[in-house]
């Protein structure tokens, strides 16, 4: 996708190396522009925040055509609550194991992240939760197995900070280091299939593979 925001050319790559080499299969003109860079492309869509809005685009790559549209209720968007890079962040869109979701922040949650289960066909909120970490010191974030992790930094220095289980409402404070070798985030979003997290930084396509860990606990634990 051409810039981060105020635009509407998608491109498509058959391969990671056809995208090193820019070697494109097709190109879509998307009805509307799009703001920030928290897209996601998901069972055959792609899913957008309209420029200047709160609205949610639903988009088939093969229909060609818009398939459902929703504005998501009381979402800041336009710079009122992005991440702390700006780059009208305000609403990140973004798919795992579990389903399609929304983080974004409202002004009745007091600018903190609220995160939003999302029907994919209708894009209805099926659910929310309002977590108390606020957007705007946010760098980025991912979801991985329905866990909401936020990173506090989108520079060098950058960690895993926060974290927040939609299974069971619950948020933990962490300490994570994240490499940020080009020294600027301003996407990152994790693909639930090669179970890898996807960043674009400071001009660089970076890609981080991800190990997760299953907790086993005993009676015997205390």
């Amino acid at each position: 996708m051409d810039s981060y925001t105020n635009n509407k050319i998608v491109r498509e790559y058959k391969s990671i190396a056809d995208f090193v080499s820019g070697a494109e299969s097709r190109t879509y003109n998307l009805p509307f522009k799009w703001a920030g860079t928290n897209h996601v492309v998901y069972n055959g869509s792609l899913y957008f925040n309209k420029y200047q809005s709160n609205i949610i685009i639903k988009y088939s790559f093969d229909m060609g055509r818009v398939l459902a549209q929703r504005s998501l209720e009381y979402a800041g968007f336009h710079n009122v609550y992005p991440y702390t890079w700006g780059g009208f962040s305000d609403i990140d869109l973004m798919a795992d194991e579990i389903g399609l979701w929304a983080v974004y922040a409202t002004n009745q949650n007091a600018g903190n992240i609220v995160i939003s289960q999302l029907n994919q066909d209708t894009l209805e909120v099926m659910k929310s939760w309002n977590t108390g970490y606020p957007k705007r010191s946010a760098g980025e974030s991912f979801m991985i197995c329905g866990t909401l992790y936020v990173t506090n930094s989108h520079l060098t220095g950058a960690k895993v900070y926060y974290s927040y289980s939609t299974k069971t409402s619950t948020y933990e404070y962490t300490d994570i280091p994240f490499h940020n070798q080009y020294f600027h985030i301003s996407m990152l979003d994790y693909n639930a299939r090669d179970r890898a997290l996807y960043a674009w930084n400071n001009g660089h396509q970076v890609l981080f593979n991800v190990t997760l860990f299953h907790i086993i606990k005993t009676e015997d634990d205390t």
